[in-house]
């Protein structure tokens, strides 16, 4: 938690700062440790028990875990440095939460080829479409200071909004095309975990709403040429939908009930 903290601040002011910063190696370094911090607090839970903990504080840590990986890796390829700015506080939350309420272990029923790839690929499905509403909202951030003529010191570090909403829609097919595969394995794996070659619940009708709300998203943008607000509000809408089918049960079971 320290290190994700100490990695956000020395960002915020390389970011603020209109000179070049001395300061980002010392931010990459921290982020690179914090992640191995990271995955190091799951281990035990993940990896070192009978059966995976699974339970919605180790979830939702072990998720945002997978979120600031992938973070890393995209921003070697694409200019999304400044997504950080959302991320770091969010993996610093992230590992309070798994900390504080890890869940009680349930019994995986995850099982098979079609079983590992269903989880796998939910995991980073739910990672590729977070990192995309994150690059949606500074998206949206630097549309309305472009429309209000203001502009911060901020603003000068983010790339150009052309460019940002290229990067969101990459995000977004990737995101969409994970999630089409993680269904596929879902149905396949679905009698060998439940006993129902297709079981009809709350999650698996939550899933097919997000699937079907970015089957809209990338259609309009390839039919329509969808942006700006459009795109910003269909991202949020799916990634919500896709996060209520799981952490939603997960919180009303553990949290409330």
């Amino acid at each position: 938690m320290a290190l994700y903290l100490g990695a956000w601040i020395l960002l915020l002011r390389a970011l603020s700062s209109q000179k070049k910063s001395a300061s980002r190696p010392f931010e990459i370094m921290l982020t690179y440790l914090a992640v191995m911090a990271h995955g190091l607090t799951l281990a035990p839970p993940i990896l070192l028990e009978e059966t995976p903990n699974l339970a919605l504080g180790t979830t939702l840590s072990l998720i945002v875990f997978l979120i600031v990986t992938l973070f890393l890796i995209v921003r070697c390829f694409q200019p999304i440095y400044s997504l950080g700015l959302l991320v770091l506080p969010i993996a610093f939350s992230a590992v309070a939460v798994g900390w504080w309420m890890p869940g009680p272990t349930y019994l995986s029923q995850l099982g098979g080829a079609a079983g590992l790839m269903h989880v796998v690929g939910a995991g980073l499905a739910y990672a590729l479409l977070s990192l995309a509403l994150a690059q949606a909202l500074l998206l949206g951030f630097q549309d309305k200071r472009l429309k209000q003529k203001q502009s911060l010191s901020l603003d000068m570090a983010l790339p150009p909004i052309q460019t940002m909403e290229v990067t969101l829609f990459q995000m977004v097919y990737s995101g969409f095309g994970l999630l089409t595969l993680t269904l596929i394995s879902g149905a396949l794996s679905s009698n060998d975990m439940f006993g129902e070659s297709f079981l009809f619940n709350h999650h698996t009708v939550l899933a097919l709403l997000a699937w079907i709300s970015l089957l809209g998203l990338v259609l309009g943008r390839l039919c329509l040429g969808w942006r700006g607000r459009i795109a910003i509000v269909w991202t949020g809408l799916g990634f919500t939908l896709l996060a209520l089918g799981y952490f939603g049960s997960r919180f009303v079971l553990e949290i409330i009930l």
